[in-house]
């Protein structure tokens, strides 16, 4: 004790500045958005390396368990391969063609307000910024920063998550978003209370996504209130994917997405 005072005293100015050069840091991270994402993006394919060597061990230990699920997986896919694209379930590959590339998820966050995901796979894997992230039990994310070798995906758990979304049973339409606390639990709070919901109702992605298929389960209505003062519910949603536990991902694109959005692009400029 008497060693670590005496070191304080000796470097206290040394100390004090570099809390306050941290401080100063922090505050131009948090109030500039173009220097936060310059950040992150940097920082990305440095800490992601730490990362996925470090998953290289817990693969191990869990080694028999993984192969069980790429066992699994690997069946889907196989199955998925040997029929047509007209062979699809209507409601899994709807309108849009969508790609799918695997991924393992070698970082995760939940008990922050703003969480992310690093995934094994980058740019050299044709992953790009703005694609959609599900699993098979519901949506993720999209994509933010990508490295050669990694993403960094904005997770369902962020503040700036917002996510189109169909009452499945009637196809009302409205914005999921993640209000923090919980990570198990979404919010939807612009459906007007004239719609009639019960808790169990099935939430899904909704048919104007440029990023996600129609009909992605995400999640289950698990209590709800009306709000009389502006005319609309606010839902609590309980997710379907345990964030807390994911392992592997599908990252998700759409040519003919790219298409549709080089169209309104057009629209928009000449309006």
């Amino acid at each position: 004790m008497h060693n670590l005072l005496r070191f304080i005293k000796l470097n206290q100015f040394l100390l004090l500045f570099i809390l306050i050069e941290g401080f100063s840091i922090s505050l131009l991270l948090q109030n500039n958005t173009y220097q936060a994402s310059q950040t992150i993006k940097f920082s990305t394919q440095y800490t992601s390396a730490i990362y996925n060597y470090a998953n290289y061990f817990s693969d191990y230990i869990g080694l028999k368990e993984t192969n069980d699920y790429l066992t699994i997986e690997n069946a889907k896919l196989y199955t998925l391969l040997q029929n047509n694209e007209q062979s699809f379930d209507s409601t899994i590959f709807p309108d849009k063609k969508f790609n799918y590339l695997a991924a393992k998820v070698i970082n995760n966050s939940v008990k922050k307000r703003n969480n992310f995901i690093t995934l094994n796979k980058g740019s050299k894997n044709g992953i790009k910024h703005g694609m959609g992230v599900i699993t098979d039990q519901g949506v993720i994310g999209i994509v933010h920063s990508v490295s050669k070798n990694f993403a960094l995906v904005i997770s369902l758990l962020h503040k700036k998550s917002a996510i189109g979304i169909f009452l499945k049973k009637d196809r009302h339409t409205g914005i999921l978003t993640w209000e923090g606390f919980n990570y198990r639990i979404a919010t939807i709070s612009d459906l007007p209370i004239h719609i009639p919901i019960n808790v169990g109702d099935t939430i899904i992605t909704n048919s104007y996504s440029n990023i996600y298929p129609e009909e992605i389960h995400i999640g289950t209505i698990s209590d709800f209130k009306k709000n009389n003062n502006d005319g609309f519910y606010t839902i609590n949603v309980e997710l379907f994917e345990d964030f807390n536990n994911l392992r592997y991902v599908y990252v998700i694109h759409s040519q003919q997405s790219d298409e549709q959005l080089l169209l309104e692009k057009i629209i928009a400029t000449d309006e």
